[in-house]
């Protein structure tokens, strides 16, 4: 774990963002676990590099955990409990790290990652089985596109083009597989440099990710 030792509030936080897995408002957050991320449990986190902080709807602060958070919020799952106080504070405090300890260990047994373990789940419909299939078979699908469009490995292609590739993915199944596989270093989004030049169609293609608009991809790892 890191020495610098995080007080209650931005330890809560950490835990908060990892179970939500995707950048959130203090309005969610709080109707979602009863946290809020006050000013200065913001900015110690933002000085920790542990997470992004952007811009959502009616210019509210979304929080969005960096790589180094998702490590640190690891690292949360094996510590001790922290101090509670109230009634109920030390027993409920002392389960949920409990709960936390025995699922950090099962994932070190079964060499699990966080983004194996914490991804975002939808409400099951009538196509539930479809859409699984689907889910499953995206990744191998950007990696496979991209093996089309890249002229050699490293290169920068666009989302654009990977978008038109996969026309028949819907977009918030490709939205959700492209921030995981980022999260997993599999691949690393970037801004384009040259923002100001972009088509209309390369905007429409990003991907908001830490309140910055991601509009191109390359392989980390094969």
């Amino acid at each position: 774990m890191s020495d610098v030792q995080l007080p209650a509030p931005a330890r809560q936080a950490l835990i908060a963002l990892v179970l939500l897995v995707e950048e959130a408002t203090n309005p969610v957050l709080h109707e979602r676990f009863g946290v809020t991320i006050q000013k200065v449990t913001r900015n110690m986190l933002l000085t920790q590099g542990l997470i992004n902080v952007g811009k959502g709807l009616n210019n509210a602060n979304t929080h969005e955990l960096t790589e180094k958070g998702w490590k640190r919020g690891r690292c949360e799952l094996a510590a001790a409990a922290p101090a509670l106080t109230g009634n109920a504070g030390p027993a409920w405090g002392r389960l949920l790290y409990g709960a936390l300890n025995v699922l950090e260990r099962l994932m070190t047994q079964k060499n699990l990652q966080m983004a194996h373990v914490f991804t975002v789940f939808e409400e099951p419909d009538s196509a539930e089985a479809q859409d699984q299939i689907l889910v499953l078979s995206v990744e191998d699908q950007v990696l496979a596109i991209y093996g089309e469009l890249a002229k050699r490995p490293g290169d920068l292609v666009s989302l654009a083009r990977l978008r038109g590739k996969l026309a028949e993915v819907r977009r918030d199944d490709l939205d959700k597989a492209l921030k995981a596989m980022d999260r997993q270093r599999i691949i690393q989004l970037e801004p384009d440099p040259n923002r100001k030049a972009l088509p209309a169609e390369a905007h429409e293609a990003a991907i908001r990710i830490g309140g910055e608009d991601k509009h191109l991809l390359t392989i980390v790892r094969r």
